[in-house]
């Protein structure tokens, strides 16, 4: 979650920036997890661009969410049915444990018992997780949300042309000159009417980087010593620099 309760759970937003060298990004905060289905069964997905983009890019785009969809779909069935399933595994491990070792005689005891116990489990609960996968249940949602993704329309937004705008600038400058921006408190002018639509790219900027990567370079800006470190990684550290001016602006 964004940082100081600044999301909100409407829409979820995702957006495609286009900067210097002309190859399109997407921004978003869509990942394979649990969360990400109860995300995107509860609330809109809406797509925003500055430069316009180009529907190949768009079409590939919405490929790569169908994939994290089925990645997210799969634990999401993992984990609603894995006390069956590890109930069932578990007795699956007894029986074959019990059979070899009183129906099966051998020399050397426990031992293969064991081994073979634990592998008939094992086959047991991924068996299971592909049964559970093919359920009217988990089709019907599966179908839902490829559906929503599938019918993405993405609008023209003022905000990300001005932030395409800036990173362009930021990447053809000096470190030096964003920490000069960050030492005078620099914030981004935000139009009221785009509140909404900062705090999900604001999110989705939270979601590319991990905390530690956001911490260390907030650490970074704070000691002057930016242009010292991590050459060669302009973008990272632009969309990084967008994050904190953004999380500084609407706080």
């Amino acid at each position: 979650m964004v940082e100081d309760g600044l999301m909100q759970d409407e829409k979820i937003f995702v957006f495609h920036i286009r900067v210097q060298d002309g190859v399109p990004q997407f921004l978003h905060p869509l990942a394979g997890t649990l969360e990400w289905i109860d995300r995107l069964k509860k609330n809109s997905l809406e797509g925003r661009y500055g430069a316009e983009p180009r529907l190949e890019s768009i079409n590939l785009f919405k490929e790569e969410l169908q994939e994290i969809l089925k990645k997210a779909i799969r634990r999401w069935a993992a984990d609603r049915w894995f006390p069956e399933r590890f109930i069932l595994a578990a007795l699956s491990f007894l029986l074959a444990y019990f059979f070899f070792s009183y129906v099966i005689r051998d020399p050397i005891p426990v031992i293969d018992e064991l081994v073979l116990a634990f592998l008939s489990g094992i086959l047991t609960f991924r068996g299971l997780a592909r049964r559970y996968e093919a359920r009217e249940e988990v089709v019907s949602l599966t179908k839902e949300l490829q559906e929503r993704i599938d019918r993405i329309r993405f609008e023209e937004s003022a905000l990300i042309r001005n932030v395409e705008a800036l990173l362009e600038e930021w990447e053809a400058s000096s470190f030096d000159n964003l920490l000069d921006r960050w030492r005078r408190g620099e914030k981004l002018a935000i139009n009221p009417d785009d509140f909404e639509e900062a705090q999900g790219l604001l999110f989705a900027l939270e979601c590319r980087f991990s905390e530690k990567e956001r911490r260390r370079f907030l650490k970074e800006l704070e000691k002057g010593s930016l242009g010292k470190k991590r050459k060669g990684q302009q973008r990272d550290l632009s969309y990084l620099f967008l994050y904190h001016l953004l999380l500084r602006s609407l706080s």
